[in-house]
């Protein structure tokens, strides 16, 4: 008992030091400001007419989770047991918003959605820039320009630390009217609760929980709920859907001017097949059963050896790639027409006017997975050449010099 007053004390200073500095209310959508966001009406006038609605969580690990989007969708479910709800799970971890733009339309809205909760903001990171208003507001506005024009609802995460900074996409959803959720209070406020779960002494001896931090309580790492900090998560979901429930429904959203640009408003993903290769690749074929590579419909490409090398004809200003992470991964280096930068925007940030780099597909002894690279956006408007080149160099983890390659991402242009 001793031992966990010595931690509980600064945990509750802390917390008391964060909550003062939180909007009020906890309840979604605080800090509304004229015009009024929209509501989800739409959604379940449908719900409650028995209708075919789908429901799309596109985010990263968190909502990839066995957590709030399973239990939102549990709520659905069991609240409109007569409407066909469809879950669209397009989450996967590690990723944000800047991959997400690439692949709204293949993994959302080619499955006809009719509400969008979207959660990037931990992978996004801070400080504010563009590039990160960019690439939420190029997600929005492919929704909004899609046949059904789904309502969205932005939702934000938080750290163990309880102070997670929420900065560009905010912006996005006062420029577009979207209700967003605020999940870090309610977490500050639950640090109140008297049946606040106590730490054991196994967690106290893990060093991969630092019970220093107010909110670690809620997380099973530094940014992971548990099934309590989902819990909490899901009921400041549901707390906010109950207001929905019968509001009115509102015409079809319009877009205004972009708040940044629409460079990425018709973000696409595009097949390998289309590449000059030279060396030893091989041509994969979709393979649906495999878990790491059921996501490239349109088969893969897969460099062998140190010296391969390819050229990609684009027409777009942003460019990268979807590709996988692997124990045998290896560095590429890559070119963009003469390979010359353009100078640097800090305001800007992301990797605008970038024209050379590299890449490692394996960066220490991290899981295979799904992962990619965004080279570069706001290039001249037109045809462009990628070159990429596997190097000899590789990480000290891995085991060799792969590059597989599922798609290369295209923004911009026509």
């Amino acid at each position: 008992m001793r031992r966990f007053m010595s931690i509980a004390a600064p945990m509750l200073l802390a917390a008391a030091v964060i909550a003062a500095e939180m909007p009020n209310p906890i309840i979604p959508d605080a800090g509304c400001t004229a015009p009024p966001r929209r509501t989800v009406g739409r959604v379940f006038q449908k719900l409650k007419a028995g209708g075919d609605v789908g429901i799309a969580y596109f985010g990263g690990s968190i909502t990839a989770a066995n957590g709030w989007r399973v239990k939102t969708f549990k709520w659905f479910k069991e609240t409109f047991p007569k409407a066909n709800a469809r879950e669209i799970n397009a989450a996967i971890g590690g990723t944000g918003s800047d991959l997400g733009a690439f692949r709204c339309g293949a993994e959302v809205i080619a499955q006809r959605p009719d509400l969008v909760f979207i959660e990037f903001n931990i992978n996004d990171g801070s400080p504010t820039n563009d590039f990160r208003k960019a690439t939420m507001e190029g997600i929005v506005r492919q929704l909004w320009s899609s046949p059904t024009k789904p309502e969205i609802v932005f939702v934000y995460t938080t750290s163990r630390d309880l102070n997670r900074n929420r900065g560009s996409h905010p912006a996005v959803a006062k420029h577009y009217n979207i209700p967003d959720i605020d999940l870090q209070p309610p977490l500050v406020a639950a640090l109140s609760r008297p049946d606040l779960p106590k730490p054991t002494e196994k967690q106290l001896g893990d060093k991969k929980l630092d019970w220093r931090a107010c909110g670690q309580v809620f997380m099973s790492d530094s940014v992971h709920p548990n099934d309590f900090g989902h819990t909490i998560y899901t009921d400041t979901i549901v707390a906010y859907l109950k207001t929905q429930m019968d509001a009115k429904p509102l015409p079809a959203p319009t877009l205004p001017p972009p708040l940044v640009s629409d460079e990425f408003a018709n973000g696409r993903l595009v097949p390998p097949g289309g590449a000059k290769l030279s060396g030893d690749w091989e041509v994969l074929p979709p393979d649906e059963k495999n878990g790491l590579l059921k996501r490239y419909a349109g088969g893969t490409i897969n460099a062998r050896k140190a010296g391969d090398s390819l050229e990609f004809e684009f027409e777009g200003t942003a460019i990268g790639l979807f590709e996988n992470v692997q124990k045998d991964g290896g560095k590429f280096e890559w070119t963009i027409d003469d390979g010359k930068d353009e100078p640097a925007d800090k305001n800007y940030g992301g990797p605008k006017g970038c024209k050379h780099g590299k890449v490692d597909t394996a960066p220490g002894p991290y899981f295979p997975r799904n992962h990619y690279a965004v080279f570069s956006c706001g290039l001249a408007p037109g045809k462009h050449t990628l070159k990429i080149k596997v190097l000899e160099e590789h990480d000290k983890t891995s085991t060799g010099n792969r590059l597989l390659i599922g798609y290369f991402m295209v923004a911009g242009g026509k």
